[in-house]
């Protein structure tokens, strides 16, 4: 995954790792032997997108360094991360909740990386008997807006990115 929602998801798992939390944005089960403490995984699993303006058309944008006005359009977008949090069999069932807490929290109290929580869902902890792990799933539902910048020069969009109504 890359570009616009690849650094959303990357922002997510830095705001996590500033609460203190072990953060991945991608779990391989050979790695998972090297983790003493609980880790979250971060994944987008989901976007739906519904219509911005007309033809996606949202306004003008003017550029803070050159003065130049550019259009804007966009798409309203409900963007769904899973995250699943792991914990060692020697940690118990409790740190993995412990941190599925500290995650629900922060992203309650804060949003996803300046974007909206509509929802978050837990599920119940289990143990995976193959990898030796605790694991709890969470996901996070977010409101967002896809924006992408019209180049009129090239005639192309650029600079596409996920916006939120947090700050």
């Amino acid at each position: 995954m890359n570009g616009a929602l690849n650094e959303w998801r990357l922002a997510v798992a830095e705001q996590l790792r500033e609460r203190g939390l072990n953060v991945v944005t991608a779990m391989e089960s050979a790695r998972t032997a090297r983790w003493r403490e609980a880790v979250v995984a971060v994944s987008l699993s989901g976007v739906a997108c519904a219509a911005g303006g007309f033809q996606d058309y949202l306004g003008v944008w003017t550029d803070p360094e050159s003065g130049k006005e550019r259009e804007l359009y966009g798409r309203e977008a409900e963007l769904t991360l899973a995250l699943d949090v792991f914990a060692p069999r020697d940690g118990g069932e409790g740190v993995c909740q412990r941190a599925a807490e500290t995650v629900a929290e922060c992203l309650v109290c804060r949003g996803a990386a300046g974007v909206a929580t509509l929802e978050i869902r837990a599920g119940r902890v289990e143990f995976l008997e193959t990898e030796g792990l605790y694991r709890q799933e969470i996901s996070c539902r977010c409101r967002a807006w896809l924006a992408a910048r019209m180049d009129d020069e090239a005639g192309a969009f650029v600079d596409f990115e996920v916006k939120g109504r947090l700050k």
